[in-house]
């Protein structure tokens, strides 16, 4: 009996005793790219051009660096499967370079005739696209050093556990600041730390609530519930932490797109074995109860938010509406990447200016992509990621280590994509940075090590 418990154990590759030094295999690596990561947030979100730009070069710095390192580059060119996303990435490139030229699928707008302007260009503004491209080329950096990262099982359990001690440090940070009134918020009563937006802030720590249940539900295999809060001690203490800060965003997004990455969690290790019914339904009950207790303390600027959601929905209906018919106008082609702002401006009629004209997104990522990038840009960068997840999912299912740490990374996708429908934190640079950055690391983790 004990023996078994223990080669159970072994499979997921966890180790007796976490020690602080020597540093763990791949501490440089993980805090490069996470130091990145929380610098960016700490940057407001690396909003700005500068910052932005400035995150996306240090991103290709440190993929250069990793190709640099003889051992890293061999982990990373031992990464398999990346010819289906990295095509349908290249697609992407291939679209927004060419509406840069009178060449795009739609030909050139008509917008440049009107300002008398040749030659033009499928977008409608140039330098944007231009910013933008070098966005995504910078998220192809920072995906391909997250790959480097997790593939090594090593360094990948490193990775995760470092991340969620700087998520759990950044809350703290946010949850005093936001209690003190000492950090500038753009909404009151509402969480968002440096990340200019509750929401956004919503879907960071949504994110990073889903990634620690992967090591707690691992650490708790096993354990007697008298000796639950002893097993995972530093775990829990951090989902304490950011489970606080979530509710405290008040964002009905981030905390719906939470209950479903949990959901899809308990899903995923219920059809790979890891556990079993009547297991599923004490996490489901322990989940639900911790909801509602949580709720009860400190949601109650959320249930609030809840109970007004007929009026925010009917506002963001109307613009859903307004950018759906600009898209129809241009499916093929769109109107260029990163133009939603120049877009926006000329949709706006005297109706619509005094309540829409601070607008700066239109609160659905796949709506905008659509409409900035058209089908030939909007639907491999949606092949693209769902091809990511797709083989992760397919091969983490065959893994028998550190599966609880990758289902936990995948299920955090749901989260995204599900906030993703109605906000739009994936525009804010460092989030899609970290996004990317998960994305890589799950998808070199879903083969495994050879190490």
């Amino acid at each position: 009996m004990g023996s078994g418990r223990s080669a159970g154990r072994s499979r997921e590759d966890e180790s007796p005793r976490r020690r602080l030094w020597p540093p763990p295999e791949g501490a440089g690596l993980a805090l490069a790219g996470l130091g990145l990561i929380f610098l960016a947030h700490l940057a407001y979100g690396a909003l700005r051009i500068e910052a932005s730009l400035i995150t996306v070069g240090a991103a290709a710095l440190l993929l250069l660096a990793c190709i640099a390192i003889p051992s890293v580059r061999r982990d990373l060119l031992r990464v398999r499967g990346l010819a289906i996303p990295a095509v349908l990435f290249g697609l992407v490139l291939l679209a927004g370079v060419l509406s840069l030229t009178p060449f795009g699928p739609a030909g050139v707008h008509p917008v440049w005739a009107y300002v008398g302007q040749t030659p033009g260009a499928a977008t409608i503004d140039r330098s944007a696209t231009t910013l933008e491209l070098i966005k995504l080329l910078g998220l192809g950096c920072i995906f391909l050093v997250g790959a480097a990262t997790g593939a090594s099982d090593a360094r990948a359990k490193t990775t995760v556990n470092l991340m969620i001690a700087l998520a759990a440090i950044f809350g703290l940070w946010a949850f005093f600041s936001f209690a003190t009134g000492t950090q500038y918020q753009t909404q009151r009563g509402r969480l968002e730390g440096t990340l200019m937006s509750p929401n956004t802030a919503g879907t960071f720590f949504a994110m990073m609530v889903i990634v620690t249940l992967g090591p707690l539900l691992r650490d708790l295999r096993g354990v007697r519930a008298g000796q639950a809060l002893q097993a995972a001690t530093g775990y829990w203490a951090a989902l304490i932490i950011l489970v606080g800060c979530l509710l405290a965003t008040a964002s009905r997004g981030a905390a719906l797109g939470t209950a479903v990455g949990v959901l899809g969690l308990v899903i995923i290790l219920f059809f790979a074995g890891r556990v079993s019914w009547s297991r599923v339904t004490l996490i489901m009950l322990a989940a639900v109860v911790a909801a509602l207790a949580s709720l009860y303390f400190v949601g109650e600027r959320l249930l609030g938010r809840f109970a007004n959601f007929d009026q925010d929905a009917s506002s963001r209906a109307e613009m859903f509406a307004m950018h759906w018919r600009a898209f129809l106008a241009a499916p093929i082609g769109g109107y260029g990447l990163g133009t939603f702002d120049t877009i926006h401006r000329i949709l706006l009629d005297a109706t619509t200016f005094s309540s829409m004209w601070t607008v700066r997104a239109t609160h659905n990522v796949y709506l905008q992509w659509l409409e900035e990038a058209g089908l030939v840009g909007a639907l491999p960068m949606f092949g693209a990621i769902a091809a990511v997840i797709a083989i992760s999912l397919w091969r983490g299912l065959r893994r028998t280590r550190m599966t609880y740490v990758l289902f936990a990374l995948l299920a955090a996708n749901l989260a995204v994509l599900v906030h993703g429908f109605t906000d739009f934190a994936l525009q804010t640079p460092s989030v899609a940075l970290m996004w990317a950055y998960l994305l890589g690391l799950q998808f070199s983790m879903s083969q495994g090590s050879q190490r």
